[in-house]
């Protein structure tokens, strides 16, 4: 088989897992929740991400699969899903009868909390990150304490995070990212010195990239971080004004 047909195996195999996936994850009428399911298939093939159904980090009283990606950092991350069919069906029993129609986020929210705070396990993840050190898998969590209540839809979130952590670099400048700040300082050295950052990234830009994270996990005070984030954002990236932010998508660890 040539290079070419073997490339073509593997990506239709990895269409026949997202297809897969995706008609497990869905459920007859929560609409919310499945079109979110849109929007995961798409950052899929966007990010050149890849599926594994099942797993290590599996859930024996859930659908489980993984997500694995790689960040802008060069790490590779595993993101563990787990769903149960039961509770998606129960919620969507009454569903319809739930009024989400409002122009105030705060109360859609509210509502969404409400609902989703006794079926928080309904769709859950967990996150690694892969150390080459031990060949292991390091867990981290960018989404503050498990018990907080949900602000969104766990599909939002699953969306959301894919879209952080394949963009690393730029979301942990951002306040909310102390883990994913704290985790880079010894995932982004260990992924140069395994060769999987770019080829164009010298041991001089990852030292001064941890060196900024290393001074933004000390500051003091709102205003002092984001001061050294502003000279951050321009002395590793080139950017001044607004960037991407992770609290423009729900979610972001508090």
């Amino acid at each position: 088989m040539t290079v070419m047909n073997k490339q073509s195996s593997q990506n239709a195999k990895q269409d026949d897992q997202f297809d897969k996936v995706l008609k497990t994850l869905r459920c007859e009428g929560l609409g919310p929740h499945n079109k979110s399911l849109e929007l995961i298939l798409s950052l899929l093939h966007d990010l050149d991400a890849t599926i594994d159904i099942g797993g290590s980090n599996r859930s024996y009283d859930a659908e489980s699969f993984a997500i694995f990606l790689r960040g802008t950092s060069g790490n590779r991350y595993r993101i563990s899903v787990n769903y149960r069919a039961r509770m998606a069906q129960l919620i969507a029993k009454r569903f319809n009868e739930i009024d989400f129609e409002s122009d105030e986020k705060h109360f859609v929210r509210k509502t969404i909390g409400a609902l989703m705070h006794p079926f928080r396990k309904f769709m859950n993840f967990e996150i690694h990150w892969y150390d080459s050190r031990d060949g292991d898998w390091e867990s981290i969590c960018i989404h503050g304490r498990h018990d907080a209540t949900p602000k969104s839809w766990p599909a939002d979130l699953l969306a959301t995070t894919m879209l952080i952590l394949s963009d690393d670099l730029h979301h942990s400048l951002e306040p909310s990212m102390n883990t994913l700040r704290h985790d880079l300082r010894n995932s982004y050295p260990i992924a140069w010195c395994a060769g999987h950052t770019s080829d164009d990234v010298t041991f001089a830009y990852v030292t001064k990239f941890v060196t900024h994270l290393e001074a933004l996990q000390n500051a003091g005070d709102r205003e002092e971080f984001s001061d050294l984030r502003k000279v951050a954002r321009e002395d590793l990236f080139n950017e001044k004004g607004q960037v991407r932010t992770a609290e423009n998508l729900d979610g972001g660890e508090k």
